[in-house]
């Protein structure tokens, strides 16, 4: 059987295929992969015409369907896997997902037909939000971000005729029928995400007088877990990891690189994503990362750290449009994202038999291994550039060694 369809059919045929091999030019993908995404827009067409779907009804929640269809073992699951951000990316883009919120790069024009528009009022006060989240709260770009795109329908759906955001519908009722409907098919995680964006909006609303009173309290809240302790990698499963990097291979060498800064340094993916060359100093052995709140942390360099980066600059290639430490191998030549050292941290834990390991799981194999090679917390907070004592103390918890020797055996408790 053949893995896509060999012509196109279906909702997506046509001017949508013809928009999508033009919108793949002119975003320079490599020409082995071309062919690759429009076999998978092929598939995704195909399927949603077997499940009468039409293109104004496909939604972020269809096209996981379609993706959840070639699962492992289904001819065709790689492929699917490897290919489908693209076409995804491509779909918000051109404004084919109903339910996503479009963040065009500046200048970008849109394509085809006009993507789901967000109101020039609803606009501005979620600019005024994110400035009261980064001024006051000191939040980061990434998560100001992902709020915005959790809760940019709720403000949206306030923007009165006279283009004014009348905030005065806005109650528990409200809020909380607006976080039923958002979360429809996402997971705990992303539920929590839209709970949590939402409570953030409302904060802000209260502080700048655009309701009276404080609704956090009667927001429904994500089903808790019970709180586990951070879990890191041991020694051995950590030379497993690095020896699925193949050394012989560009992509090895960078991937061994990143996993090294990763769990050596404790930086969150996308801290490592936004590394450039001109951040380390090879002369003082230090290295500057950019963390939450855009603070500028300056870390030493291990002399493993730098080996790998050393190793990895030698094979880097040199006709990219950046200066990002970690880029992509395939044109375009760029930065990296931070899905996408997500990405090479779960590729390599799978290759390695470690099943999914996630980059945050080598932040906290960092910060374990300062307690455990007997550092303080304070040692451990200064790794990892936590502003709180509270986010640090967690790991505390994890040194049971240190625990035992503090605990009184029961036959000496005095009585």
């Amino acid at each position: 059987m053949t893995v896509m369809p060999a012509t196109a059919r279906g909702p997506l045929a046509g001017k949508v295929m013809e928009r999508l091999s033009a919108w793949l030019a002119a975003e320079r993908y490599a020409s082995t992969m071309v062919p690759q995404v429009l076999g998978v827009a092929r598939g995704l067409s195909a399927w949603m015409e077997d499940h009468d779907v039409t293109l104004e009804a496909l939604t972020v929640p269809v096209l996981d369907a379609f993706e959840a269809g070639y699962g492992p073992g289904v001819a065709g699951h790689v492929l699917v896997r490897l290919r489908l951000p693209a076409l995804r990316r491509f779909l918000i883009e051109a404004g084919h997902l109903a339910d996503a919120v479009v963040v065009r790069k500046r200048g970008r024009p849109p394509m085809g037909k006009a993507a789901p528009s967000i109101s020039e009022p609803a606009l501005r006060e979620l600019d005024e939000w994110a400035v009261w989240q980064r001024e006051v709260r000191g939040i980061g770009s990434g998560c100001i971000r992902h709020r915005r795109a959790w809760v940019a329908g709720l403000v949206d759906s306030l923007c009165a005729p006279d283009d004014c955001v009348d905030w005065s519908p806005c109650d528990i009722a409200a809020l909380n029928a607006f976080i039923v409907q958002r979360s429809a098919g996402f997971s705990p995680a992303s539920r929590t995400l839209i709970v949590d964006a939402t409570r953030s909006l409302m904060r802000w609303a209260l502080a700048t007088g655009r309701v009276q009173k404080d609704l956090t309290g009667g927001i429904l809240r994500s089903r808790s877990s019970r709180a586990t302790l951070p879990r890191g990698l041991s020694p051995a499963q950590m030379e497993t990891l690095l020896a699925a990097c193949a050394p012989a291979t560009v992509a090895g060498i960078r991937d061994r690189a990143v996993i090294t800064t990763l769990w050596r340094l404790g930086l969150r993916a996308g801290e490592a994503a936004g590394l450039c060359l001109d951040d380390i100093d090879w002369g003082a052995g230090r290295l500057t990362v950019v963390g939450k709140g855009q603070r500028r942390l300056t870390l030493p360099l291990p002399a493993d750290v730098g080996e790998a980066l050393v190793a990895w600059l030698r094979v880097r290639p040199t006709n990219g449009i950046d200066r990002a430490l970690f880029v992509r191998l395939r044109q375009p030549i760029r930065a990296l994202t931070s899905s996408g050292i997500s990405d090479i941290v779960k590729h390599r834990s799978e290759e390695a038999g470690l099943g999914v390991v996630h980059a945050h799981r080598l932040r906290h194999t960092a910060a374990m291994n300062v307690i455990a090679s007997g550092g303080t917390l304070a040692e451990a907070r200064e790794l990892l550039g936590h502003r709180s004592v509270a986010s640090t103390q967690v790991y505390a918890r994890t040194d049971l060694g240190s625990l035992r020797t503090l605990t009184v055996p029961f036959g000496q408790v005095p009585r």
